[in-house]
């Protein structure tokens, strides 16, 4: 299939350029999208999920590294920018490259070696030597939480959002559940229909109810989850 990808900066002209170079240099890529700032590059990621990202890491809203952080390997990351003081942290994002600007063909060309390589590695999109998530950043109100995922019960899908449910709260966070489950471990996490993912470690009993079928009980009296047909093999013999 042909690989897709975004540019995220807030300079139209910077946008352009990159998109030239691009064509003439890696003319099977196809440019999904342009966007001018971290919250559009965060909604392109979840809704078009290229395969390759292109970020500046200074843009309005949210900048490269916080969008990196939030979309978690579901994308290849190449970070473009006129600053040099971030490459360390940069890299820590699991990214590809770090280019400067203004980007010099030979050093792009390097750059896409990189990125075909990594994507041949990994067609799924994500990033195989990353870790499995042990911790997730989510939105509860005006306040930023840092979840550790063992005390999620249930991430439940909310258009192009996820809502995070523990034992006593529900936070946000702005990543499809499609995407999050990419850097879930299968071990811990598991699919019981089209919307909801839930921690096993937080299940106290699974049911056949007349009415609803297969239901996951969580503990703590958290409430009750319908496992639809099609993903209720899993349970069977436990």
């Amino acid at each position: 299939m042909t690989p897709a990808a975004i540019i995220a900066d807030d300079e139209p002209l910077l946008r352009s350029e990159l998109r030239e170079a691009l064509a003439d240099l890696w003319p099977d890529l196809a440019i999904a999208a342009e966007v001018g700032d971290g919250d559009a590059a965060l909604s392109a990621i979840d809704e078009l999920e290229p395969a390759v990202s292109f970020l500046d890491i200074r843009m309005p809203k949210l900048n490269g590294l916080e969008v990196a952080e939030r979309v978690q390997g579901a994308t290849q990351i190449v970070f473009v920018t006129a600053y040099d003081e971030h490459a360390v942290a940069a890299f820590e994002q699991g990214a590809v490259d770090y280019l400067l600007k203004p980007v010099k063909r030979a050093r792009l060309v390097a750059t896409i070696e990189r990125l075909k390589a990594r994507l041949a590695a990994a067609p799924t999109g994500r990033d195989t030597a990353r870790p499995w998530l042990q911790r997730i950043q989510a939105t509860l109100g005006n306040t930023l939480r840092f979840v550790p995922l063992r005390d999620v019960a249930y991430f439940c899908s909310d258009g192009k959002y996820t809502r995070v449910v523990t034992d006593g709260t529900e936070a946000v966070i702005r990543r499809s559940l499609s995407a999050l489950l990419q850097d879930l471990d299968p071990e811990l996490f598991w699919q019981i229909n089209r919307g909801i993912v839930i921690n096993i470690e937080h299940v106290d009993s699974v049911v056949r109810d007349e009415e609803k079928g297969m239901v996951v009980r969580l503990r703590n009296g958290a409430g009750e989850l319908t496992v639809s047909k099609s993903h209720q093999g899993r349970f069977r013999g436990m």
